[in-house]
């Protein structure tokens, strides 16, 4: 793992969407990644108590790169101490290869890993550009 201080650090999250009413909270940049998940753990404390809020990011890094990601909020998500860098982490390490499921074969995961290149060239080595040489909140 590289140090911290070289990794291209984080310019802003934006939320994006929400299903919740308080739309207030929309496209107003958060500026570290303590921000968005303090932004989400609020968000999963009103959350609907059977179910979950479907909500947008928009992760910016100083050097221009993004990545937009879904995150389902829902109130078990407080329980969770970084749900939006955890979950961005590990949809990158999926698809660069990184990781697998455990109820996923390997054969399945080759499958969709061609698949996933096969629609968007070059998006396994994006993945492992920003796993690697990129901030993401907390640690791995």
């Amino acid at each position: 793992m590289q140090n911290p201080a070289s990794l291209v650090p984080l310019k802003n999250i934006f939320l994006l969407r929400t299903e919740s009413s308080d739309q207030s909270r929309l496209n107003r940049p958060l500026s570290t990644w303590s921000e968005a998940e303090d932004a989400i753990h609020t968000m999963a404390k009103v959350a609907p108590e059977h179910g979950y809020d479907k909500t947008g990011f928009r992760v910016e890094w100083a050097d221009g790169e993004v990545y937009e990601v879904r995150l389902d909020i829902a109130r078990v998500v407080v329980e969770v101490p970084r749900p939006l860098a955890g979950h961005v982490r590990r949809a990158l390490e999926f698809t660069s290869g990184r990781w697998r499921p455990a109820n996923m074969t390997e054969e399945r995961q080759q499958s969709f890993l061609a698949e996933n290149e096969r629609l968007r060239p070059g998006g396994a080595a994006w993945a492992t550009k920003i796993l690697d040489g990129y901030h993401i909140g907390g640690s791995p």
